[in-house]
């Protein structure tokens, strides 16, 4: 049985990894801050052992008494909603903490160590975003992600810890935050309620939780090399389409108010990547379309 570390584990998306990997038949220990608001996320099983450390704990390894790990999936990383996004100290901190579990894995010659990336490093750009595309990011927290991957490119190298970097683009799910666009116009619209939005005219991608973690799996599986992958389900449409449809599907009298919210001094985000690495090394496919993925959500409410 294959054992897997997984630190911040109460994210939405560690929690969708963990449970595959238990229904695969891995042993996971995840590590979660102690009195995590969402623990309760976590399912039970005698396969998931919990340990509660602080975020600058993460990185003792030796102190779990784990004898042998097989692959890190390494989460953990605060401030990525929000405001916090731009709080350069929290960003630096999350770097430091995510480099000393870095090097704890790799001195403890850890096969795998799959770091959790986010489009938010490449900044705007209005290109088809390939792994070859100039990091240019705009948020401290985009900053600090391009800075742990290159930082950890360097650290492995030469080294028996193969360093994959999963760069996610826009995730959605039934428990992702409700401070999401999705989530909140799935509120309101079941309200009926006005909604404000920013013009929506930028491309986006969306990409159902359970493909994600599907994704990230297939990463270990697989055994693809050292280096970065785009995971996202590689259609962009435009923002305004995607909040259309959701209208539709949820039969709803909302008004919606394009263009109410201005965008940012930066601009829009631009989503346009390019999922071919990924389906070539691993085999992946996205499986979920965008209409599937909110039915899956309305029918779990």
């Amino acid at each position: 049985m294959n054992t897997i570390l997984v630190t911040g584990a109460t994210s939405c998306i560690a929690v969708s990894l963990i449970k595959r990997l238990l229904k695969d038949g891995y042993y996971v220990h995840a590590v979660v801050r102690p009195k995590s608001d969402h623990l309760m996320r976590l399912p039970q099983h005698e396969n998931l052992r919990i340990y509660e450390f602080e975020m600058s704990e993460i990185y003792k390894l030796d102190g779990l008494g784990i004898n042998t790990i097989d692959a890190v999936y390494h989460f953990a990383w605060e401030g990525v909603r929000g405001v916090k996004r731009d709080d350069q100290t929290l960003q630096e901190k999350n770097y430091h903490a995510s480099i000393k579990c870095l090097k704890a894995a790799v001195e403890s010659g850890i096969p795998y160590f799959i770091g959790i990336g986010s489009q938010a490093e490449y900044g705007i750009t209005d290109e088809l975003i390939t792994e070859d595309t100039c990091l240019l990011p705009v948020t401290e927290y985009g900053k600090m992600k391009a800075r742990t991957f290159y930082t950890g490119q360097k650290i492995c190298d030469g080294t028996k810890t193969q360093f994959v970097w999963a760069r996610i683009f826009s995730v959605y799910g039934r428990e992702d935050d409700k401070s999401t666009l999705l989530m909140q116009c799935i509120e309101k619209m079941k309200k009926n309620e006005a909604i404000d939005l920013s013009p929506c005219e930028h491309m986006w991608d969306y990409t159902y939780i359970e493909d994600v973690s599907e994704a990230l799996l297939l990463l270990l599986k697989k055994r693809v090399p050292a280096g970065a992958y785009n995971i996202s389900y590689g259609e962009p449409h435009v923002l305004k389409e995607y909040v259309l449809r959701l209208k539709q599907m949820i039969g709803s009298d909302s008004q919606l108010n394009f263009g109410k919210i201005p965008y940012g001094n930066q601009g829009a985000i631009q989503m346009n990547p390019c999922i071919d690495k990924i389906r070539k090394a691993a085999g992946w496919e996205p499986k979920t379309d965008f209409e599937s993925g909110i039915e899956k959500i309305l029918e779990e409410e």
